[in-house]
C-alpha cells in the first residue's frame, strides 16, 4: 500500500509505474471528473494510472464559486431532473466527505410583489422536496424587514421579503486534492505536469496515450485497455487526437472578483440578480474575503488564458451596487480575480447562461470514453458513469465490479497548514506541489487570499521548495517568475482602468 508521502520522489515512481505494463485504465485529465473517476476505479479493484497536463485542479475545478448545491435557480427553468439529481448527489458529499462539504446559510432576496413570495415560498417547498428527506436544513421566507435586519447591506429596489434556506461550501481545489491522495492511497497512480501529445491505437480502437513529462521533456507511452477523457475544456482536442469529436462543446467563461470581508460582509451566501440581465449571481463569504461571481460568456480561446476581464469585473460591480449599495464596492476593492471555462455542452439558440448543466458520457471511438457537462456537484455521477462505461468496454472481471464511491468515505488529507513554512512544507512533501504556482495558487491559495496576493512571500516560499525540488538557483528565480505572471494575469482586467487614468492625467 502506497505511504502518505506524496511528494516529486513519488511523482517519479509513479511515472516509471505509468510507463511500465499494460493497465486496466488510463484517466486523462485530473479535474474534479477525473480525479473522481480515478478514485471510483481504484476502489473497484481495477489498475487505474492518471495523467494531468497541468496541476491537479489547475483548470476548471479550482475557479468555481466554491458552492456543492441543489440548484435552486434551476427550477424556474423547468430542470427538475438536474434539481433533483444534484440534490441527491450533495447528499451523497455531504456523508463521503463531511471535512470539505459543510452546511452553509443562504438568503436569496425577493423582489417585487406578494405574488413573487407566493412562487418562491412554492420553488423553496418544492426544492425541500425533491431533497426527500436529506435537506441540508430548513427553509422559511422573512418578510423584507426581517431580511434587512439579517443581513443589513442587502438592500435591492423593492425588497419583498428573503428565502432563507440552507446549502453547501466547499474548497474545490482540496476536494479534488483529498481525491487523488485517496486514489493513491488505494494503489492508483497519478502524476500532474504530463500532458498528453498522442493517442495510441490497437486496430480500430485505442489502447493507450503518448504522455510528455513537462518537468524533464521526456515522452514515454502509456498502456491501458481503456482510455477516460476527463479533460474539460480540453476534451475536443484529446478527442482530436483519435480523429474524432465525440462532444461538441459550448465553452463559457466564469469570472469571480475576491474582495476583503470587511468591505462586503454578510453573515449567509446570498443569491442576487444583475440589474442589467436579471441573471442570478452568488456572494460566498470565504475566511477573510468575499467572493463574488459569475459571469457567463461565450469563450473561444486557450483554456489556459483565459481571466477575468474590465468588462466582467464592471458587470459584477455594477450588480453588488445594486443589491448592497451601503458597501459602496469600487475597482479598488479588488483584491483578486479569477476565472474558468465551463465545459457546457452545446446547445446552439440559446444564450450561454441557459444551457443546461446535464452532461453526457460516451465511447467514441472503441477505447476512448469521453465525459464532459456537469457541475461540480454532480461530479461523483459523472465519474460512476464514465467507469461503467470504461469497464464495459474492458470487459471480463473489470465489468462485474460496481461503483462504490457514494457509502465509502474520502480520507481526510490533512488540513491546509499556516503559510508560508508549515503549508509550503506540506504542499512540497504530501501533496506533489512541483511548481511554486501549484503551492501558492492551488494548495495554498494565497494568490486570492493575501492583500499582495502572495508576492512578498514568493521568494521565501521559493526558497523553502527549493531543495525538496532540487531546484538550481536559475530554476528557482525562473519559478518566482512564473508566478509573478500567474499574478498579472488576474490583474489584466486592470489595463483599461490604467489606460483611462493616463488618458484623464
Amino acid at each position: 500500500m502506497p505511504s502518505d508521502e506524496f511528494s516529486i520522489t513519488t511523482r517519479r515512481e509513479n511515472l516509471d509505474r505509468i510507463a511500465r505494463g499494460t493497465w486496466d485504465l488510463l484517466v486523462i485529465g485530473g479535474g474534479i471528473t477525473g480525479a473522481g473517476a480515478a478514485r471510483d476505479a481504484a476502489l473497484r479493484g481495477l489498475r487505474v494510472a492518471l495523467v494531468e497536463g497541468e496541476d491537479f485542479a489547475g483548470g476548471t475545478s479550482s475557479r468555481t464559486g466554491r458552492m456543492v448545491h441543489g440548484g435552486l435557480r434551476y427550477l424556474a427553468e423547468g430542470h427538475l431532473r438536474l434539481v433533483a439529481e444534484s440534490l441527491a448527489e450533495r447528499a451523497v458529499l455531504r456523508r463521503t466527505v463531511p471535512h470539505l462539504v459543510t452546511a452553509h446559510q443562504f438568503m436569496l432576496p425577493v423582489c417585487g410583489s406578494n405574488l413573487a413570495m407566493a412562487r418562491m415560498a412554492a420553488g423553496l417547498a418544492l426544492y425541500q422536496g425533491l431533497a426527500l428527506g436529506r435537506a441540508v436544513g430548513p427553509a422559511r421566507l422573512v418578510s423584507a424587514r426581517r431580511a434587512r435586519s439579517l443581513e443589513p447591506l442587502v438592500l435591492p429596489p423593492r425588497l419583498a421579503g428573503g428565502a432563507i434556506y440552507w446549502d453547501c461550501l466547499t474548497d474545490d481545489a482540496r476536494l479534488v486534492l483529498a481525491l487523488i491522495l485517496d486514489a493513491h492511497r488505494r494503489g492508483a497512480a497519478a502524476i500532474n505536469h504530463a500532458p498528453v501529445v498522442d493517442l495510441l491505437r490497437s486496430g480500430n480502437r485505442i489502447a493507450g496515450a503518448a504522455v510528455r513529462d513537462a518537468l524533464t521533456g521526456r515522452t514515454f507511452e502509456v498502456r491501458a485497455r481503456a482510455v477516460i477523457n476527463a479533460t474539460g475544456p480540453w476534451s475536443e482536442k484529446i478527442s482530436a487526437m483519435a480523429g474524432r469529436c465525440a462532444l461538441r462543446l459550448r465553452p463559457t467563461r466564469g469570472s469571480h472578483i475576491v474582495v476583503a470581508r470587511s468591505r462586503l460582509k454578510t453573515h449567509r451566501a446570498i443569491i442576487f440578480s444583475s440589474p442589467r440581465d436579471r441573471r442570478n449571481l452568488y456572494l460566498v463569504p470565504w475566511g477573510k474575503h468575499t467572493i463574488v461571481g459569475t459571469t457567463e460568456t461565450d469563450y473561444a480561446g486557450d483554456p489556459e488564458a483565459v481571466c477575468a476581464t474590465t468588462e466582467d469585473v464592471d458587470y459584477l460591480l455594477e450588480a453588488v451596487r445594486a443589491t448592497f449599495p451601503g458597501a459602496c464596492l469600487e475597482p479598488q476593492d479588488v483584491v483578486s480575480t479569477f476565472a474558468g471555462v465551463r465545459p457546457l455542452l452545446d446547445r446552439p439558440g440559446i444564450a450561454a447562461y441557459r444551457v443546461p448543466r446535464d452532461y453526457r458520457v460516451v465511447e467514441d471511438p472503441p477505447g476512448l470514453i469521453s465525459v464532459a457537462g456537469g457541475k461540480l456537484t454532480t461530479f461523483r455521477r459523472m465519474a460512476q458513469d464514465a467507469v461503467d462505461l470504461a469497464a464495459r468496454s474492458v470487459g471480463g472481471a473489470a465489468a462485474q465490479q460496481r461503483c462504490r464511491t457514494a457509502g465509502v468515505p474520502v480520507e481526510p488529507p490533512g488540513e491546509k497548514a499556516s503559510p508560508p513554512v508549515e503549508g509550503v512544507l506540506r504542499a512540497a512533501k504530501h501533496e506533489m506541489a512541483v511548481t511554486l504556482c501549484d503551492c501558492l495558487i492551488r494548495r495554498l491559495r494565497l494568490i486570492h487570499e493575501l492583500p499582495d496576493q502572495g508576492l512578498s512571500v514568493a521568494p521565501e516560499a521559493a526558497r523553502l521548495m527549493a531543495p525538496i525540488l532540487g531546484w538550481t538557483e536559475a530554476e528557482r528565480q525562473a519559478q518566482i517568475e512564473e508566478y509573478l505572471a500567474a499574478v498579472a494575469q488576474t490583474r489584466r482586467w486592470q489595463a483599461r482602468l490604467e489606460q483611462d487614468d493616463a488618458d484623464r492625467r
